[in-house]
């Protein structure tokens, strides 16, 4: 009971006087762009580092399956370009 009430208490001085909007969202599908911190790859570990490098080849393989040569050597698109998954 007394923890609840330090908890409603700590909600209530965060709405108050806090600075900064939080939006928040029952949908998992909406979220204010101002709470996103963008990620770059310098900021993963190696082995996700891995796993992009490891999907862009995939994908540069199915895009380059996209085309094809005719016998005069001419390159030519077959396909649409593959969408990433």
């Amino acid at each position: 009971m007394f923890t609840d009430q330090l908890l409603h208490q700590h909600i209530f001085w965060h709405t108050q006087w806090d600075r900064f909007k939080i939006k928040i969202s029952m949908s998992t599908s909406e979220f204010d762009q101002e709470n996103v911190i963008p990620v770059t790859e310098a900021n993963l570990k190696d082995e996700q580092k891995q796993a992009i490098a490891k999907a862009m080849e995939d994908y540069k393989q199915q895009y380059l399956r996209s085309f094809s040569m005719n016998m005069s050597g001419e390159v030519i698109q077959k396909d649409a370009l593959p969408a990433p998954r």
